[in-house]
């Protein structure tokens, strides 16, 4: 907080803006801190007293939910009456998290392997056209030929990617639709 910060501030209005976003209770002397240094007393009194208001807001199984669906921390601000509905709401919304960034990460590897497949069907016709026109030993001619076995493979492997992601994709319109 800056000097007029420190001299405006509206202690009860900031506790509950804390509370209400799950800021630690140390957030207040942080505050607090910060404005002695301009020799402007914290009122904690007024602080804490709407800190405690804004955790009910804040403490609820859907407010868990959409606190672990964004990939945000808990910081275990919750008073033990309403911790265990948060932290319900709040593993639920981690599991979409992770189960979206799953389906991210798994669309990414399919979109490489679909890049690269696309190289190596260049790269095929070259290594068939080498095959057929060049003149070759045995063993070149053979190594060539296991480079194609190689590379004909790998629309499996795109295949199974595929598959991959379509479970993770229903794996994870399940996990929306039951919230």
């Amino acid at each position: 907080m800056n000097e007029q910060e420190c001299q405006t501030a509206n202690w009860s209005a900031l506790g509950y803006v804390d509370g209400s976003q799950g800021a630690s209770a140390n957030q207040f002397n942080e505050r607090s801190s910060a404005c002695s240094e301009y020799k402007v007393h914290a009122n904690f009194t007024q602080y804490q007293a709407s800190y405690q208001q804004g955790l009910i807001t804040y403490c609820t199984e859907s407010h868990g939910f959409f606190v672990g669906s964004t990939g945000n921390n808990y910081l275990g601000v919750c008073p033990q009456s309403t911790s265990a509905l948060f932290l319900r709401g709040y593993h639920q919304g981690q599991q979409l998290f992770t189960l979206k960034n799953k389906v991210t990460q798994a669309e990414q590897a399919l979109q490489n392997e679909q890049y690269d497949s696309e190289y190596q069907q260049q790269r095929l016709t070259k290594l068939k056209n080498s095959i057929i026109y060049d003149k070759l030993t045995a063993r070149e001619r053979q190594q060539k030929l296991e480079k194609i076995e190689e590379i004909n493979q790998q629309p499996d492997l795109i295949k199974k990617q595929k598959a991959q992601l379509n479970r993770l994709k229903k794996e994870l319109a399940k996990l929306e639709l039951r919230d």
